[in-house]
């Protein structure tokens, strides 16, 4: 187990998410595949579609043939998605894309967290969480900002060779997957009518926890938050024509700061305790309707638009700090038995926000200037986290001791 624990910070570096991509995507299929903006938000409801039909199906595959399998197949299928992008210019088919990459990260999310929270149970090295996921992170995050910034010089010599580096990322991380050891046997979960059943309780446990429901329903709304953002930010982009070195500085800049944030988000937790949450999801919201506001002021001061993009960065730092976070929420008090069902749930919900907020953001976004959409998805987020914190006040962050069997499968 101390070879996963040892690969699985590298094997993160390569396949958190997506390399030499995010900073010129946009640019890339708006001159490049002709698509506007509005097309290219679509992307995201059809990718979160995806993982939303496959995420439980793909827990039973995750337990069928095993975690390391599954990060295989899942950065294999991307790699096909990224094929498709770069050798075809049809809009249906970069949808048909879109839902490979999809079913792909479902594979990769139902196995990578509890791949790491079992390797290091194996090992007793479980006080370790924050420090690996968080190690892993944030190397990503470093590694994106060097992508970031040579992705953008790469589209000046060819679109298509960021892309082209998006694979080859992909075929690293499918090759340390290779290197994985297995730490469960697919053998266990032969039987069909013992993995339904052990479904079922699994899925009955996460439904009468008040602490997860709280989880849950908070994780679908920002997570939607975090998708607006990163379609606004791209529009807020486009809309002062930044040009594509532009964008990679831009990104790359993000890319550190959610790397610093991924490292210090034990330092975040300490100063805000139980009140973590909703510090992550207030400050950010607040942070994307201001970057709106002061884009109105554009024509008066042009300077006070780069303002609104350190709104974004402080952002970036936010998000990088809440995923290590939310995990171990999420992780907190409960055992193997139920732990890839409730993370294959997690990110369920997580791509309902994401299909849901991406769609919004869509119509917003092709009816309305950046900024203004800023204004108008930040009011919208506002009102609904003030709700769902409302909610989760008695329910989340408490006492360990007060939780019952309910919210502790560990005490069942």
């Amino acid at each position: 187990m101390n070879k996963n624990i040892k690969l699985y910070p590298i094997y993160t570096m390569f396949s958190y998410d997506v390399l030499f991509y995010y900073a010129v995507y946009t640019i890339y299929f708006v001159t490049v595949k002709g698509l506007t903006v509005s097309d290219i938000a679509l992307f995201s409801t059809f990718f979160s579609a995806a993982c939303l039909i496959f995420q439980i199906p793909a827990s039973s595959i995750v337990d069928k043939i095993g975690n390391k399998k599954s990060l295989i197949i899942g950065n294999i299928l991307n790699i096909v998605w990224i094929l498709i992008i770069l050798l075809f210019n049809n809009f249906k088919l970069f949808l048909i894309g879109e839902v490979i990459s999809g079913i792909g990260f479902a594979l990769k999310n139902a196995a990578t967290t509890t791949f790491l929270y079992s390797s290091l149970k194996k090992a007793n090295r479980l006080n370790e969480y924050g420090r690996v996921e968080g190690k892993g992170s944030g190397a990503y995050f470093i590694i994106e900002a060097i992508a970031c910034i040579i992705s953008g010089y790469l589209y000046t010599i060819s679109p298509y060779l960021p892309i082209t580096f998006t694979a080859i990322c992909f075929a690293v991380a499918t090759i340390i997957a290779l290197n994985f050891e297995e730490i469960t046997t697919p053998s266990e979960y032969a039987s069909s009518r013992e993995y339904f059943t052990s479904l079922k309780s699994s899925f009955s446990f996460i439904f009468h926890s008040p602490r997860l429901r709280a989880l849950l329903l908070f994780s679908l709304v920002f997570y939607g938050v975090v998708t607006s953002s990163k379609l606004l930010t791209n529009a807020y982009f486009l809309e002062f024509n930044l040009s594509s070195e532009g964008f990679g500085y831009a990104f790359a800049i993000y890319a550190v700061l959610s790397a610093i944030g991924s490292r210090l988000e034990r330092v975040i937790e300490r100063k805000h305790k139980n009140n973590t949450l909703q510090f992550f999801s207030i400050f950010y919201i607040v942070l994307l309707t201001i970057a709106g506001i002061l884009a109105l002021f554009k024509f008066a001061d042009s300077k006070i638009v780069y303002i609104g993009v350190i709104c974004f960065g402080i952002q970036a730092f936010l998000k990088g700090a809440y995923r290590v976070v939310m995990k171990q929420y999420m992780t907190r008090y409960t055992t193997q038995k139920i732990r890839n069902t409730l993370m294959s749930f997690y990110y369920l919900v997580e791509n309902i926000g994401n299909c849901l907020f991406s769609f919004i953001a869509s119509i917003i976004i092709g009816t309305l200037s950046a900024h203004l959409s800023c204004i108008v998805m930040g009011i919208i987020l506002f009102v609904l986290i003030t709700l769902v914190l409302i909610y989760m006040e008695k329910r989340v962050g408490l006492d360990p001791t007060t939780y019952t069997k309910k919210d502790r499968s560990d005490l069942i």
